[in-house]
């Protein structure tokens, strides 16, 4: 639907600058006041700028704050298809079916559109966690990747699995089951990202301290960011407990948990750039602060909406603006 404040105030300008009304001929005396050519052509480009201003000045993004569940009761845990356990993780597939990681039921359940009860498709339904194959502790990212293969990053068993579409069984994708730092072990794996055109997951190691990626059928990761120790500095990260891969920028937008902030490291640096939050690891509560960020993604126009975990609300940042505007809870 049409912004019609915005249309009246075009309109407007329009007519002030005689682009849609010729007002420059003096009716009464009947005699020509000819604009020039140049004078029509200055009129015009005035009139399309001042369009321009308020078209770009006016948000055109807007947001109903108040939520509706689709599935789990709130205040009430529990284990049955229509119940949720701390969730976490949320992806959508080709069909807009609903994949959710939830946590305490050790499970990944998917929501049909429409739905209000999910069905188990990793891990064990009845909300038993496990280390065998089949099984989940605590899951936590989760990526459905446009072939609807999953993955799943099992926290609680230092690795992340790998199902894919209509199997039977997963498969190791990251990590050996065992916490740690070498090349191919993870610890407190948090985030996935996922980069369509080579097939990589990242992976947000946390207690690490930096973002790995794995690519199928090799076991050993490459580290892309972080890894220099807990800490402010750019060339450090604080807990990472997410992670997004920008493919226009070939970078990543990470949620630096410890630091409070969400940085931009390109594929490649040594270092990063701030995107939100503050630069010195302080938390807040203001536009431009941010406390325990758990989250982060990016709009088809390069806003970013981020998870501002601890002041309980969803925080959306413009593209190039570091004052977020509250679209979802309260501080």
């Amino acid at each position: 639907m049409p912004n019609f404040n915005i249309i009246q105030k075009q309109n407007a300008w329009f007519d002030h600058f005689g682009a849609t009304d010729d007002h420059h001929r003096d009716v009464k005396k009947n005699k020509t006041k000819k604009c020039t050519r140049q004078h029509v052509l200055i009129s015009t480009i005035l009139a399309v700028i001042v369009v321009i201003v308020l078209l770009t000045r006016i948000p055109l993004l807007q947001w109903n704050s108040t939520g509706i569940t689709i599935i789990g009761t709130t205040g009430l845990s529990g284990n049955t298809t229509s119940q949720l356990f701390l969730p976490w993780g949320l992806a959508f597939d080709w069909s807009n079916a609903l994949y959710i990681t939830d946590q305490k039921n050790n499970r990944v359940q998917k929501v049909l559109m429409n739905m209000s009860t999910g069905s188990t498709v990793s891990g064990y339904g009845n909300g038993t966690g496990s280390s065998n194959l089949n099984g989940l502790i605590g899951p936590l990212g989760i990526i459905v990747d446009e072939n609807s293969n999953i993955y799943v990053s099992d926290n609680g068993n230092y690795r992340v699995m790998y199902w894919p579409n209509s199997a039977l069984s997963p498969s190791l994708f990251a990590g050996n089951g065992t916490a740690g730092s070498s090349m191919n072990q993870l610890n407190d794996a948090f985030g996935l990202a996922h980069d369509a055109s080579s097939s990589a997951i990242y992976v947000a190691d946390s207690v690490n301290n930096r973002i790995m990626r794995f690519f199928p059928s090799n076991s050993s990761g490459t580290l892309v960011a972080g890894g220099n120790g807990n800490g402010i500095n750019n060339t450090q990260l604080s807990t990472p407990q997410a992670v997004y891969f920008d493919s226009l920028s070939n970078s990543l937008l990470i949620a630096n948990t410890g630091a409070h902030n969400i940085v931009r490291w390109v594929l490649g640096a040594s270092n990063w750039t701030l995107v939100a939050g503050s630069i010195d690891g302080s938390n807040g509560t203001s536009s431009t602060r941010l406390y325990s960020a758990s989250d982060v993604t990016l709009d088809p126009m390069g806003n970013i909406y981020i998870v501002d975990r601890r002041n309980h609300r969803i925080q959306f940042f413009p593209v190039g603006e570091s004052n977020g505007t509250t679209i979802a809870g309260r501080t």
